[in-house]
């Protein structure tokens, strides 16, 4: 007959041996809405997460091309959530899954897909961590038709980098070359003759006219 202390033990190595075969399991919030020209969080929950482990949140413009991809931060045990960039005034809606990785990047298990339509009142609100990530988007491709483009049905806003489907980090530079453009609606551009050199440039910015309440500058 097995006394109190076996009894312990043994259930003690069932749970154990239990824990070590249960699989792996994600599932993703479904959003209310995701707000036109602003960014959004997106949760994500998991089980039986192997240690190193990725999860990924991977989106795009429903039914508009192959998915991108943005980390899901870790938020505690089983915890997650994503920021992924801001929708365009096209976009209409956004469709996303959560998907779990083990530490070598082989992808484990996903979560169901979900669609949320983007409106222009839906409620946001991110904390300072999460604002700081939406500044500094790291996004992922999936086809190599991805590269060298924005991102389909999103603004540039807060990209800065991007992860090509070998896993290869660089800079976004579609984005960054927007930026500069937008930057130069106003200046004045004017080519620069010196030397004998051509394709010098210079910025003229015309100063605005000092207001009643502004000291001139």
């Amino acid at each position: 007959m097995m006394n109190a202390r076996s009894i312990v033990s043994a259930a003690l190595l069932l749970a154990a041996a239990g824990r070590a075969g249960a699989q792996p399991s994600i599932s993703s919030e479904q959003a209310s809405c995701f707000r036109a020209s602003d960014n959004q969080v997106v949760h994500a929950t998991a089980g039986n997460e192997p240690a190193g482990d990725e999860a990924r949140l991977y989106f795009r413009w429903t039914d508009h091309g192959p998915y991108y991809w943005v980390d899901l931060e870790h938020d505690g045990p089983g915890k997650y959530w994503a920021v992924p960039p801001k929708p365009d005034k096209h976009n209409q809606q956004v469709e996303y899954y959560a998907a779990l990785f083990d530490a070598a990047g082989k992808e484990l298990v996903r979560s169901d897909s979900h669609k949320v339509k983007v409106t222009g009142d839906c409620k946001v609100e991110l904390n300072p961590k999460q604002f700081g990530v939406a500044q500094n988007l790291t996004i992922g491709e999936t086809d190599d038709k991805q590269a060298r483009k924005g991102v389909l049905g999103f603004l540039c806003d807060g990209i800065v980098t991007r992860v090509n489907p070998q896993n290869i980090r660089r800079a976004d530079d579609t984005c960054r070359t927007c930026a500069v453009a937008w930057f130069l609606t106003t200046p004045v551009l004017a080519p620069l003759l010196s030397g004998g050199l051509v394709g010098i440039t210079t910025i003229v910015v015309d100063k605005p006219e000092p207001s009643p309440s502004r000291p001139p500058l």
